[in-house]
């Protein structure tokens, strides 16, 4: 994350339209495209969401990507918003999933207290809240 606070946002986004990355969604569209279309669009408030609904029956790797690894999913919200100038992010989580909210509240915690979260990312100028 902290290579990512000193790369300028359009580098970041050429970069990620280069590697051809796309989303999960069934459109599968090109992550890079988005992120250009959202950091060029003019707003007082921007946003970062993670959908975790899984509404596909047996779907399971929102799940699993927030119980075995929610700092790789905050930090890979941070370095979104941080790219595309949002300063806000919200993951929805479904109830149904107890043990996998109660794990990201303690990750955002920590990420908080690590300085990775508020109005000064890592001591940068940047700034990025969950």
């Amino acid at each position: 994350m902290r290579n990512a606070l000193g790369i300028n946002g359009d580098a970041i986004v050429q970069g990620l339209i280069d590697s051809g990355l796309r989303g999960r969604g069934g459109a599968a569209f090109l992550a890079g495209i988005k992120w250009k279309t959202v950091r060029a669009a003019h707003a007082d408030q921007k946003y970062i969401v993670y959908n975790a609904d899984e509404g596909d029956s047996g779907t399971f790797s929102d799940r699993l990507v927030i119980e075995s690894g929610p700092y790789m999913l905050i930090e890979g919200m941070i370095i979104a918003g941080v790219t595309v100038g949002a300063t806000k992010g919200y993951i929805y989580v479904r109830s149904e999933y107890p043990h996998a909210i109660a794990t990201l509240n303690r990750a955002i915690d920590k990420a908080r207290d690590a300085g990775w979260l508020g109005a000064s990312v890592l001591g940068s100028s940047h700034a990025f809240e969950l």
